[in-house]
């Protein structure tokens, strides 16, 4: 539903904004959906005494705007206050949002808004002052949004005896930070569910809490339960990052323990601004006693396996084992049965695997501060269980990494480039052997890895229960995923007689297996998406230089399954094997991991503006006129910026600047014209005062060393 939702609010967001530009080629306006006004808590100001303005704006049903944290779906309103010389300003202060649940999510939302600064005139104030007011929204309605819209109103104020204002009304002081209801608070989380304690007067039947961090989900059902001692408690579900629509915003926090809540608690008529600090966690229990709920937990993520053996990233899998089924066809029952059952087995062990180290990294802090006699109990009470995460491992590019040439790989073997052989595919003549038993068991360890990034889609609520289990109970939830995850294999093994129901071996195998290679490939292609996500936008050049290091690693296995046969020459298959070796080598470490070095300076997007900026400050700049289609650009990214190179640019104060001409864009065109060149890659030094100076197309760091060396005598270090 997620997926769904966040497709749809894309096409509508995206329809929303063509028309928008198709209007403005039209000639059409768009309506205007806001106004604007503004109010003062004054008649006239006093210096030395505070006082407050307001901005009010209205929008036009059916249309509504959105809190500074807007939820699922919208832009937050912002708002700003501008004052003369002579004035303090503290705020901006919120009115309290609605929930609104439309078609398209949940979102924290205003049909009339209100915002409030508090103002503390200085005693050289002046006599009079005109504040302005500016408010920026995005509007939307259950159909679609309109474009930001931004308003401005002016409020003139003269200096007088501070009456109060008669038009100031009750709405003015329902804003979060001011006029809130005195009461205690207090926070503690237990995996992803946060109570949050307050007390508040008798009666109190309704409570929510708006989170202005991110950190709760605001989709999720809040549930209000009043103690004996006359405090409530509002039971929060914490933001998992399993919503499309509403990812956390610093994805370093997923899967660890929150250390402050911030938002405004609403109960009954009344609010109070929140930002707390959590409480301790209970202390750990020495027994580990049957979890409420754990029946239902382990049934949802039964089907939840289930179903994940019709993902993309699991499906293709299945064709391999499904082929060896095919192959045993005409074997007997026996072999059948233990092939399956070496196949669950492995799925099983993966995931047992899985937990013991969830459990063991999960308390490492708690390990380094214990005795190694203690280590066992530490483990079996599991204090670390609120910090897990499923998908914390698919946060480490080298395990994305390792996935996606898995997943390469197996997919260059089923389409016939070469043959990892029957111990590994489970498909071939080593299926009717011991060797084929060890190729189903690793076959179902494999499926457990590559079903790992496909989880969230139907398992986003019920992991993150699991894995906030005790380490016992955790693991045996997992255990029930597995089952589904297997659960068609140990039908096949305990009915074997359904296997002839398969079509039986022939040359249409070989086709199939070709066919079902692009599913790799296409999962493949898919975790090389989420790979790359991982290098920093810096680094223009990623996604040429890790496809060309793929080609190169792929490359490899071709030879491999061309020169390295059993009937080749021995000096072929040694020949084969070396140059083999060479290219997946190349390949893997032309694809590895960026590593982010920090002492490298930054390339700043070029602009005629930005470049006369650097001039007029009397620093040289240096512009990489580039394209991503330009081989040789990219050659010389990767080859002739050394360290040395940046420290000789850094020691003259040069400015990085980088001219990607990927896209047709005018004003590169006319740069490069001035400079006499009319294709990439130019590279040219501009020095104040001076005509710039072009390089050679071909740059090494010797030649830029000296180059540079050349050009900027004279020129003073800067720091």
């Amino acid at each position: 539903m997620n997926i769904l939702r966040s497709l749809v609010l894309s096409l509508l967001l995206c329809c929303g904004q063509s028309l928008a530009q198709f209007d403005g080629m039209m000639g059409f306006e768009a309506p205007e959906t806001m106004s604007v006004n503004a109010a003062a808590s004054v008649q006239s100001y006093q210096p030395g005494k505070p006082f407050y303005v307001a901005l009010k704006a209205d929008f036009t049903a059916p249309w509504h705007a959105y809190w500074r944290n807007p939820g699922t779906v919208g832009e937050a309103m912002t708002a700003e206050l501008t004052a003369p010389a002579g004035f303090t300003i503290s705020g901006p202060y919120w009115q309290i949002p609605h929930r609104h649940e439309g078609v398209l999510g949940v979102a924290y939302t205003y049909e009339h808004a209100v915002v409030v600064w508090e103002v503390t005139p200085a005693a050289d104030a002046p006599a009079q002052a005109d504040f302005t007011l500016t408010a920026t929204a995005q509007t939307c309605s259950d159909e679609g949004c309109n474009a930001p819209e931004t308003k401005t109103t002016t409020l003139a104020m003269t200096a007088g005896a501070a009456a109060d204002a008669s038009t100031w009304g009750g709405e003015e002081k329902k804003v979060e930070g001011l006029g809130d209801t005195p009461t205690s608070i207090s926070a503690t989380q237990q995996g992803n569910s946060v109570s949050l304690s307050f007390t508040a007067e008798p009666g109190i039947t309704s409570a929510y809490f708006f989170s202005a961090d991110n950190s709760i989900s605001p989709t999720a059902q809040q549930s209000l339960t009043a103690n004996a001692d006359g405090s409530y408690t509002l039971v929060l579900t914490r933001n998992d990052n399993s919503d499309p629509m509403y990812p956390v915003k610093n994805e370093a926090v997923v899967g660890q323990s929150l250390s402050t809540l911030e938002g405004v608690l609403v109960f009954g008529d009344k609010h109070c601004a929140v930002n707390t600090t959590f409480a301790p966690p209970a202390p750990v229990a020495t027994t580990v006693g049957l979890p409420e709920g754990l029946g239902t937990l382990c049934l949802s993520l039964f089907i939840g396996g289930l179903i994940l053996n019709l993902m993309p990233c699991v499906f293709p899998v299945i064709g391999l084992k499904v082929m060896s089924f095919v192959q045993m066809g005409g074997g007997s029952r026996r072999k059948v049965f233990a092939h399956s059952l070496s196949f669950v087995l492995g799925v099983l062990v993966s995931f047992w695997i899985i937990s013991v180290l969830m459990i063991v990294f999960s308390n490492m802090g708690t390990l380094a501060e214990v005795p190694w006699t203690d280590w066992f109990s530490t483990l079996w009470n599991d204090a670390g269980s609120s910090t897990r995460s499923w998908a914390v491992w698919m946060q480490n590019p080298w395990i994305v990494y390792a996935i996606m040439l898995l997943l390469l790989v197996l997919g260059l073997s089923m389409f016939g480039v070469f043959e990892i052989g029957a111990g590994i595919t489970g498909a071939g003549q080593g299926v009717q052997n011991k060797e084929g038993l060890t190729g189903s068991f690793f076959q179902g360890f494999f499926v457990t890895v590559v079903a790992t990034p496909c989880s969230a889609p139907f398992l986003g609520a019920a992991l993150p229960a699991a894995m906030a289990l005790p380490g016992v109970w955790m693991t045996v939830a997992l255990t029930f995923m597995a089952l589904g995850l297997s659960f068609p294999y140990i039908v096949l093994g305990l009915f074997p007689s359904l296997v002839r129901l398969l079509p039986q071996p022939g040359e249409w195998m070989e086709s199939l297996k070709q066919g079902l290679s692009f599913l790799l490939f296409a999962a493949a292609a898919w975790m090389l998406d989420v790979y790359l996500a991982f290098w920093p936008e810096s680094e223009s050049a990623a996604t040429m230089w890790v496809n060309m290091s793929l080609v190169v690693f792929s490359a490899g296995f071709w030879v491999y399954g061309r020169w390295c046969l059993p009937f080749r020459p021995l000096s072929s298959r040694i020949t084969g094997y070396i140059l083999a070796l060479v290219l997946v080598g190349a390949g893997f470490w032309g694809a590895r991991p960026f590593e982010h070095d920090d002492s490298k300076p930054e390339w700043i997007v070029w602009s005629p503006e930005a470049m006369e900026e650097a001039l007029d400050e009397e620093s040289p700049v240096f512009v990489d006129f580039t394209a991503k289609w330009c081989a040789t650009c990219q050659a010389n990214k990767k080859i002739a910026y050394t360290d040395e190179v940046y420290a000789a640019m850094n020691k003259a104060g040069v400015v990085l600047m980088r001219a990607d001409k990927t896209k047709p864009d005018k004003a590169i065109d006319e740069a490069m014209r001035q400079l006499n060149r009319s294709s990439v890659p130019v590279n040219a030094l501009y020095l104040p005062g001076k005509d710039p100076v072009v390089t050679a197309e071909l740059l090494t760091p010797d030649y830029l060393l000296n180059f540079l060396k050349e050009n900027l005598q004279g020129t003073e270090e800067k720091e």
